[in-house]
């Protein structure tokens, strides 16, 4: 199998399993399950939850609101300066009417 960008657009790219590439390749550097983790984009404020984002591969403060996004709760942001969160993708989601 082949991992492939997140996507709260997507059904099958958002309620499948979710992991954090640990770098540019996935079967050198691995993917991160759960845990704590320094993303390359600020994903909200301090504490907030964080849920699969729209834009494809991204971690968001604000829940998906279009029609039939996806949401999906996937961890907690630690420090909106550097992007670190808490990866801890739920393994509940629910389809946007």
């Amino acid at each position: 199998g082949n991992w492939a960008l997140s996507d709260a657009d997507g059904e099958t790219k958002a309620t499948s399993l979710l992991a954090v590439a640990l770098g540019s390749a996935s079967d050198t550097h691995g993917m991160l399950l759960r845990g704590t983790v320094t993303l390359n984009h600020d994903p909200g404020t301090i504490g907030d939850v964080l849920y699969l984002s729209t834009n494809a591969g991204q971690a968001t403060g604000t829940h998906p609101s279009g029609t039939n996004d996806i949401v999906r709760v996937i961890g907690y942001c630690l420090d909106s300066t550097n992007g670190q969160i808490w990866f801890d993708p739920s393994k509940s989601w629910v389809k946007h009417a």
